[in-house]
């Protein structure tokens, strides 16, 4: 683990982030360009040797007067929700909003008592990725609160949604291992009761439906590494030549099973693919072949929602789907 410096410089932080002392200074100057990927790694490499930390905290908490927006995020360890947040502040940030970071345990159900604490200044929008209970969802409404779905839809008539298109990348996976000819498959599932992997692994299993002479195994590795690890220990002793993991963290694990404990080469004998497409996919050591997420163009568009709201009175609640992308990397074939 990476120690705090006494006096870290800007140099210590692009040589932790793997970046230019350039990109460390645009991070932390307003207005400046630079891409949100490499902002995270910035921020992330500053926290960890201590540097400039008051100017990484503000970061997050902009003065502008557009009104405040919560956002809540569950499995905020998942390196796949600190990049929602990158971009989401960076697109409410850009027209004129605050945001206020509200996290959830595992499974937690939001009611008004987590929000209750932070309704001092009035919140204009909730955006949130944990499932409101119906009682949260009236207080919203009478408190004139806009709720938004984020990379969900819960079917709640009263709340607008963008998520991403997840039986669609399932289905895009099951077709690619199709494709190659795949007759063993394994498949790694999220938590019980997650909406996100209910999704894709539905997606991803009834593209198989009507093959019979495939033989379909899943194990439950709850978006965590240590599940995908486990979970290809039990699914490779079925002799499966394919496996789809509804997060990328499950497939890092899946793969650094692999290679330490079988002699089983990526691609050739087996083929891996994950979902999400966080940063750390595109590594040298784990180059894995997922289902990108649109979460720059889910951004803006959950910053149009709120402008829309706020500026028609008559504002129905909308519904936005968006396809991911299939990306190419070097645990396929």
């Amino acid at each position: 683990m990476k120690t705090k410096l006494k006096n870290p410089t800007s140099q210590n932080v692009a040589t932790l982030a793997g970046v230019s002392q350039s990109a460390v200074s645009r991070c932390f100057t307003k207005g400046a360009s630079i891409s949100n990927r490499t902002k995270l790694r910035v921020i992330e490499a500053a926290k960890k040797l201590g540097y400039k930390h008051q100017t990484i905290q503000h970061s997050f908490s902009s003065s502008v007067d557009g009104g405040l927006v919560g956002v809540i995020l569950p499995y905020i360890t998942n390196r796949y929700y600190p990049e929602v947040l990158t971009e989401l502040h960076e697109a409410l940030r850009m027209s004129g909003y605050r945001i206020l970071l509200i996290t959830t345990d595992d499974g937690e159900e939001l009611d008004n008592n987590l929000i209750q604490p932070y309704l001092k200044e009035r919140l204009v929008a909730i955006v949130s990725a944990t499932k409101p209970t119906d009682a949260f969802v009236e207080n919203c409404l009478s408190k004139q609160i806009q709720l938004i779905a984020f990379n969900r839809n819960w079917k709640i008539p009263t709340l607008s949604s963008v998520a991403c298109d997840h039986r669609y990348g399932g289905e895009a996976a099951a077709e690619h291992f199709i494709t190659n000819g795949h007759i063993n498959i394994g498949m790694v599932e999220g938590p019980t009761g997650s909406f996100v992997s209910n999704e894709r692994c539905k997606g991803f299993k009834n593209h198989f439906k009507n093959l019979n002479k495939i033989k379909f195994f899943h194990e439950k590795g709850n978006f965590t590494y240590e599940g995908g690890f486990e979970s290809a220990k039990k699914l490779l002793k079925k002799n499966i030549t394919a496996l789809f993991c509804a997060d990328d963290t499950m497939a890092f694990g899946c793969i650094d099973y692999i290679k330490e404990n079988t002699k089983l080469n990526i691609p050739k004998e087996i083929e891996v693919i994950g979902y999400d497409d966080i940063s750390t996919a595109n590594w040298y050591s784990y180059n894995l072949t997922t289902i990108r997420q649109p979460i720059r163009q889910m951004s803006k568009l959950v910053t149009q929602i709120i402008d829309d709201n706020i500026k028609d009175p008559e504002f129905e609640p909308v519904n936005h789907v968006i396809q991911g992308k299939f990306i190419y990397r070097n645990t396929t074939r």
